[in-house]
């Protein structure tokens, strides 16, 4: 997971600069394929994802009480839906759509603007719009698990997170042209 988190940092040093981002993320998608395929209960030494034994990782995926069971097109309507989606919430996603990667509320404030707090506030507010919608019990601090796949640092404590993959879908699918990036 080393290699990925430079990898990361790459692609957001990159996002910053506007330098061949596509490629970067290209090759991060490479990547953790290879590590979902290949590497996930086995380690192969010759592995080209430069993967590692688990045992040293630094990163490991957040447990949470709720896992999603939403289709692509259920993300769709609720996409759809302003009462649940509203401007601002759209325009997050975008955000975390065009990053492609794991990535924290700190980093996007470094790459779009506003704080921080801004993003996480924005991104509880939609998730209780969700649990609301969807009647799913009140997942506390947990409620970001509705929208994104998470991971801790075990030794710093830094979380990262990334649209799940049906969500990532969906805003494919949905026009979000008259949302702008910045």
């Amino acid at each position: 997971m080393k290699s990925l988190e430079k990898e990361i940092k790459n692609i957001l040093i990159n996002t910053k600069n506007g330098d061949k981002v596509l490629g970067y993320i290209e090759e991060l998608q490479n990547k953790i394929a290879c590590l979902e395929e290949h590497c996930e209960h086995h380690h192969h030494e010759n592995c080209e994802c430069g993967c590692h034994n688990e045992d040293e990782d630094e990163w490991q995926e957040i447990e949470t009480p709720y896992k999603s069971n939403l289709t692509v097109k259920n993300w769709e309507n609720l996409l759809n839906d302003e009462t649940v989606f509203d401007k601002e919430s759209l325009i997050i996603m975008k955000r975390m759509r065009h990053v492609a990667a794991p990535t924290s509320s700190a980093e996007l404030a470094d790459m779009f603007g506003f704080g921080a707090m801004y993003y996480k506030m924005e991104i509880d507010k939609l998730a209780k719009r969700i649990e609301q919608k969807l009647n799913i019990a009140d997942l506390k601090e947990y409620s970001w698990s509705i929208l994104f796949d998470g991971w801790e640092n075990k030794d710093t404590s830094e979380r990262i997170f990334a649209l799940n993959s049906e969500l990532y879908e969906a805003l494919g699918n949905i026009d979000l042209s008259n949302i702008a990036l910045r």
